[in-house]
């Protein structure tokens, strides 16, 4: 049984097929790998796996905190930050300059920011972090800290858990070290401004399988009191970051971090395809015009082209110009040796002429008529001032004059 399809949709089908593949593919190699089972992954609000945070938002909205996710730019933080914490766990991406100050501001009103991870320095203006040893990356423990000094923040929690790699490198005396060693803690705080920063080598009292670990929940729960001691916990607003973690407050937002634009593409290229193909199909049909032999115009079309293709403006230049002396020669019955200055006084003798050009048009044509190389429009424009002179002269008449 023959195919239905002719030879152009079926070129159409397989150009398509094969720009899908590609577009799979390439789905599959670039897209970013989704959390394994034991719980890697971004420390978010949003998610439950052991590395998230939701026990954490949770917990402190029962407790009557007003716990809430961050998903705007920094710059939208609230003018007026006394008795506001904001929490950076281990952010996913870093803030241009902008973003930065807007942070500093925060905590220069008198907000409080508590940042757990690396790389703090591209946050704050402090953050000497030692870089991580490979003994410290290669055992991934959760590893227990003593309080160094008895401080708000160490009150309830004499020890802490963390699967901390970094360690902070003391550069002056603003920043207080709170727990592990002195000269490298992983837990550190000091004043900016009328507010506070509170840095953690690693987000573990926060995260759904750290914040049971020992001493993680009253240490997290102290940092959250210290900010407005003695106030009821209705009057304290803790803001979960999730702006640098890629929630940029919009769906299509979320949709970017994910393999939805492609699947879009893909859709967008599969429907474009099926409209080519049903269009050859389906559309309108138009027969082509069909240009008969015998047009009238059909000599001159290619004599024009002739011309056109050779160059040889200066030959239609000098055909018109012969013509017109010559008609015009034996309108006035003088010989054919004269020259255009004796011409021109027998137009304006003989034919009353008083108009000015007529001379200047004798010469361009005389002049374009022996040199080679006249340009087309410029061939064009003397050809046309000729025929002009031909009518006024009563050389011959006008088409419209002709059908009379």
């Amino acid at each position: 049984m023959p195919s239905a399809l002719d030879p152009g949709d079926r070129k159409l089908l397989l150009i398509a097929g094969a720009i899908l593949l590609v577009l799979i593919v390439a789905t599959v190699v670039l897209a970013p790998p989704p959390e394994d089972k034991e719980g890697q992954g971004i420390t978010t609000t949003y998610s439950t796996a052991s590395n998230g945070a939701q026990a954490a938002y949770t917990l402190l909205r029962e407790l009557g905190y007003r716990s809430e996710r961050w998903e705007k730019s920094p710059a939208e933080l609230p003018g007026d930050a006394e008795g506001k914490i904001l929490i950076l766990a281990e952010p996913a991406n870093f803030p241009d300059k902008q973003e930065r100050e807007a942070l500093l501001g925060f905590a220069r009103s008198g907000g409080w920011i508590v940042y757990a991870g690396n790389f703090p320095f591209l946050f704050l203006e402090s953050g000497a972090v030692e870089p991580p040893s490979f003994t410290r990356i290669s055992s991934l423990n959760v590893e227990t800290f003593p309080a160094i000094a008895p401080s708000p923040f160490t009150r309830d929690a004499p020890k802490i858990a963390m699967d901390a790699i970094s360690r902070w490198v003391a550069t002056d005396g603003d920043q207080v070290p709170l727990y592990g060693e002195p000269e490298a803690p992983v837990v550190v705080t000091w004043r900016l401004g009328n507010g506070r920063v509170v840095w953690w080598a690693s987000p573990t009292p926060v995260t759904n399988s750290g914040i049971s670990r020992e001493g993680n929940l009253p240490f997290f729960l102290d940092c959250i009191q210290a900010a407005r001691p003695g106030a009821s916990p209705g009057e304290t607003t803790v803001l979960w970051d999730e702006y640098f973690h890629g929630y940029r407050g919009s769906l299509w937002d979320y949709f970017e971090e994910t393999a939805v634009p492609w699947a879009i593409l893909q859709l967008a290229l599969v429907a474009l395809f099926v409209m080519l193909a049903f269009g050859r199909r389906s559309g309108p049909l138009y027969a082509p015009a069909a240009v008969t032999r015998l047009s009238p115009l059909e000599f001159v079309d290619t004599l024009g082209d002739l011309y056109r293709r050779a160059g040889a403006g200066s030959a239609a230049v000098r055909v018109a110009y012969q013509r017109f002396r010559a008609l015009l020669l034996r309108r006035l019955a003088l010989a054919p040796s004269i020259s255009n200055a004796q011409l021109d006084a027998a137009v304006r003798e003989r034919l009353g002429w008083k108009q000015p050009g007529f001379m200047e048009t004798l010469q361009d044509a005389e002049s374009a008529a022996r040199v080679g190389g006249v340009a087309g429009p410029d061939a064009l424009r003397i050809v046309q001032a000729l025929e002009h002179y031909e009518v006024l002269f009563g050389l011959k008449t006008r088409p419209n004059e002709e059908k009379r």
